[in-house]
């Protein structure tokens, strides 16, 4: 009785003197000392928030015109179920409304996870610690499975291999139907049996708990495990049918988790089939203090409103100082298949449906397996303000939905202002900071976005011109930094879809975007992407471009700072007749790649280019893809553009403030104040901000030079039409596997057609990643008459290099530096070999012709190209006549090292 005296004490000097209640409004106190056979007053206050919500309810009966308070006293609540808010929630009006608000003096944390005890170590292994761990209140004593762990406040690793920041490369996939399981595909992988060691002492029950998460251009794709090759060259899951324009390639990432055989690294933990959980402690953590939390509750908080049956919403509800934590995601037994941006994953902390009004103010959304926020259905002028979403599973906010639909259900007018929203994507890496779907009027301003493994922010979900609900979007005054960390591809800071008429990105700051392979961008109109202007936006250190377009119509870039990208500083990739963007009063300073990237600019894009000051540090010459400056402007470009250094401050050090003596007045550039993006307000929160440390890049390895052995009577992994890019103009019959012309077995057949648009199709390359030893190469190939094919190897320079090339046709063997190697017939089979030495310019090659009479003719001392070193680029092409056919069969590639 003392400590609660002493407590309510506390609350009189705070609530009087702080929060100034009404005279006239309810309130109803919470405290973790309270109960809920009380009446909910300061003196005897409730237990639980459910309890006050009840209150709540009757206060609002009773008293329709008038506020509610909950003052809800420091410590944590365990929510065992969600809490749902129905219309009869609602307060009466946005200045009469229900506030849920926290007392001060200390965190008030609503959890949906349960604590972990009783701890001893395990095994005598250092550091290692397990429990015994059951269902709580189960009556059957079953085991307790989660998937999220937190060790002190901090995510806890679920044990993988290899370790975190680490990851294995494929080498190939398979995919092939399962004939028991309807619409489920068995996925074949190839590896390098030494990754597999750990997995070999697994029983069967034991594999099919592990997972394997497989990062594949901008998805990922998770599946359980269902067995190890015999022969230890690889694995096989079971998951849906892979996406043909993003499949799982040879070069994926990809890593096993969930199994003790994995657990070797501080901070991971395992849960096993009896229930003992084992963790690995980090420093400094002593297991027997430790505040350990398993999730448990998948959901903490849903709004829902009644919107489609006589539209009665929850309105007028606030949510202040609280602290959500520890909801659950539990991964399905069907796996995670690819699906952009992770919208195929519905799982969210708190969720709002058929909402007027709702605010969430001062609160903090941090450690849960799932999304953050969704305003889903029919959500309208709902606000998130100076609020935290950190270490989330998947997004930390989503709004509106994937599919269009009518406007008075069609969510739209939501606000995101002053929030930090970091380290996303802990589960479904693939997953955006923040996601406006069909979506419009919507906010998002002073936000400091980071530390996701994919976009920051995506705005709008109409690939191409078709109608789409994400209009008059604001996006400005972000931090968006930390993205990628060239683990996946196809990404951008501000990623947008569709017409976006009235959409504006402006006054963002952008930094250290990086992908994989490709795409880390920083303003990224993808397809479609319309009307939207981007204005005094500063994008520096990004992998391949500040701005890239795909395709889109009248889109302005104008008066931005774009710096420091590795490679093309202003890319596109389509062109189209109408125009694509103007770009005009830019700065655009660079150190390294080239000014213009990627294939647009060469095939004729139409973008109005003007006023606007280029330049490379140093003073070192570039060129506007492949034109001198004065090309350029002969095609109407950059008529008053300048080449000129802009004097910013200190660029190296990423100082963009312009120095007196700059000349970016001569282009009509207007200096703005790029420190105002961000979080604001206090300096304890913007120090919030700026305080997790983020990892540098992962350090992508070179891959592994790929040997092929392929006779096209089985599949595999690493069969040819598995690696290979195939350029057919969706035709797929014009390469195929056929049966082999007079014999038993199956070969590749390649058939030309004279109404395709480019002369060189049909053809098919791969990239056998050779750049030192010696390669060789050997193929059987009959042609029918008529048939004109080219083989060639070439290097990834740009433009490329050719090393041993062939082209077969009218009768001889020709190549490009020497004529009529050999004669050969037509409807036979001729085996040619070729070998070439890698790694060295001026290198020559040799090819060896194999007759079905047994007769062979050789070509020594071949020349390639001078600077030709490398393989990157194998190919076969056609320009045959139309219905002709070539044929080619046991072609077998492989890379030895020099003697």
């Amino acid at each position: 009785m003392k400590k609660l005296f002493c407590t309510c004490a506390l609350w009189i000097a705070t609530s009087l003197f702080v929060f100034f209640p009404k005279a006239n409004a309810d309130e109803f106190y919470v405290s973790p000392d309270g109960s809920n056979d009380s009446i909910g007053s300061m003196e005897q206050p409730f237990a639980s928030i459910q309890r006050a919500q009840t209150a709540v309810r009757k206060s609002r009966t009773e008293h329709p015109t008038e506020p509610v308070t909950v003052m809800i006293a420091p410590g944590r609540y365990t929510l065992d179920r969600t809490l749902v808010f129905t219309p009869e929630d609602s307060g009466a009006s946005p200045d009469q409304p229900v506030t849920y608000r926290a007392l001060p003096g200390g965190d008030v944390v609503l959890s949906g996870g349960v604590s972990i005890n009783d701890w001893q170590q395990a095994n005598g292994v250092p550091g290692l610690w397990k429990t015994r761990i059951r269902k709580p209140k189960s009556a059957d004593n079953t085991n307790w499975r989660f998937n999220q762990l937190w060790v002190n406040g901090r995510r806890a690793i679920r044990a993988r291999t290899p370790n975190d920041w680490e990851f294995f490369s494929l080498l190939g996939v398979a995919e092939e139907p399962v004939k028991t399981q309807p619409k489920r595909f068995r996925h074949t992988f190839a590896t390098n049996p030494n990754t597999l060691k750990t997995l070999q002492a697994l029983s069967q029950e034991e594999l099919r708990d592990v997972q394997v998460l497989a990062f594949h251009k901008w998805d990922t794709t998770r599946e359980f495990l269902e067995e190890i090759l015999p022969d230890q060259t690889g694995f096989t899951t079971v998951g849906d049918n892979m996406k043909s324009w993003n499949p799982m390639t040879r070069d994926s990432l990809y890593f096993f988790e969930n199994y003790l055989q994995a657990l070797d690294a501080p901070g991971e933990w395992f849960l096993d089939r009896d229930g003992w959980l084992y963790y690995q402690c980090r420093d400094g953590e002593e297991m027997t203090s430790a505040d350990v939390v398993a999730a448990k509750t998948e959901r903490l908080i849903e709004v829902r409103g009644e919107f489609e049956n006589g539209n009665h919403p929850v309105k007028h509800l606030r949510f202040e100082g609280l602290k959500l934590r520890h909801a659950e995601f539990r991964i399905p037994d069907e796996g995670i298949r690819s699906w952009q941006a992770a919208m195929n994953v519905d799982a969210t902390a708190v969720q709002l449906d058929g909402c007027r009004d709702i605010s969430f103010i001062d609160c903090a959304l941090e450690h849960i397996g799932s999304t953050g926020f969704w305003f889903r259905k029919a959500c309208h002028d709902c606000r998130v303000e100076r609020t935290r979403v950190f270490d989330c599973g998947i997004s930390a906010i989503r709004i509106g939905e994937e599919k269009l639909v009518p406007e008075p259900v069609r969510t739209g007018g939501i606000t995101i202002d002053n929030c930090i929203l970091q380290s996303g994507g802990r589960i479904t890496p693939h997953a955006v900071g923040v996601w406006i779907g069909h979506s419009s009027d919507n906010a998002i301003t002073h936000c400091d976005v980071a530390d996701f493994f994919y976009t920051a922010i995506s705005v709008g979900w109409r690939w191409g011109y078709d109608q789409s609900g994400a209009k008059r979007n604001k996006i400005e005054f972000n931090h968006l930094h930390h993205l990628g960390y060239r683990i996946l591809s196809d990404m951008g800071g501000v990623y947008t879809l569709g017409p976006s008429e009235g959409t504006t990105v402006r006054h963002n700051v952008i930094h250290d975007v990086y992908s994989t392979r490709y795409g880390g961008w920083g303003l990224y109109p993808d397809e479609g992407s319309s009307n939207i202007l981007y204005e005094n936006n500063l994008v520096y250190n990004v992998r391949d471009g500040c701005f890239h377009q795909h395709y889109g119509r009248d889109n302005i870039v104008r008066n931005n700072v774009f710096a420091f990208s590795e490679e093309g500083q202003i890319a596109v990739t389509r062109a189209e007749p109408h125009q694509s963007f103007t770009f005009e009063r830019n700065v655009v300073y660079f150190d390294q790649g080239t000014l213009l990237g990627h294939s647009g600019w060469r095939n004729g894009v139409k973008v109005q280019m003007n006023q606007n000051l280029y330049w490379r540090a140093g003073g070192k010459p570039f060129d506007f893809a492949g034109q001198e400056l004065a090309q350029w402007r002969e095609l109407g470009n950059d008529q008053n553009s300048i080449v000129a250094n802009p004097h910013f401050v200190d660029p190296d050090n990423y100082d963009f403030r312009l120095s007196p003596d700059s000349p970016v007045k001569q282009i009509g550039f207007i200096e703005f104040d790029y420190s105002q993006a961000g979080v604001n307000g206090d300096q304890a929160w913007k120090e919030l901000a700026a305080s997790p440390v983020f990892p540098e890049p992962y350090v992508v390895p070179p891959p592994e030079a790929m040997n092929l052995s392929d006779h096209f009577d089985q599949d595999s992994p690493l069969s040819l039409l598995r690696i290979a890019t195939l350029s057919d103009e969706d035709r797929d019959a014009l390469i195929q596997l056929a049966a082999e012309p007079d014999g038993d077995g199956r070969c590749l057949k390649v058939q030309d057609a004279a109404d395709l648009k480019a002369g060189f199709n049909p053809h098919f390359y791969w990239d056998p990643q050779y750049t030192h030893g010696v390669a060789t190469m050997s193929f059987r190939i009959r042609l029918e008459p008529g048939a004109d094919v080219r083989c060639e190897w070439r290097s990834k320079t740009n433009p490329y290099r050719t090393g041993p090339n062939l082209h077969f046709g009218g009768g001889v063997v020709n190549s490009k530096r020497r004529a009529k190697l050999v004669e050969i017939p037509t409807d036979q089979w001729i085996k040619v070999t070729v070998t070439a030495p890698l790694g060295k310019q001026d290198a020559t090659w040799k090819a060896m012709f194999e007759f079905a009479d047994g007769t062979q003719k050789v070509a020594n001392d071949l020349p390639c190209d001078a600077d030709w070193t490398d393989a990157r680029w194998v190919g076969f092409s056609s320009q045959s006549a139309d219905g002709v056919s070539y044929y080619i069969d046991d072609l077998v590639m492989r890379v030895r090292p020099n003697m």
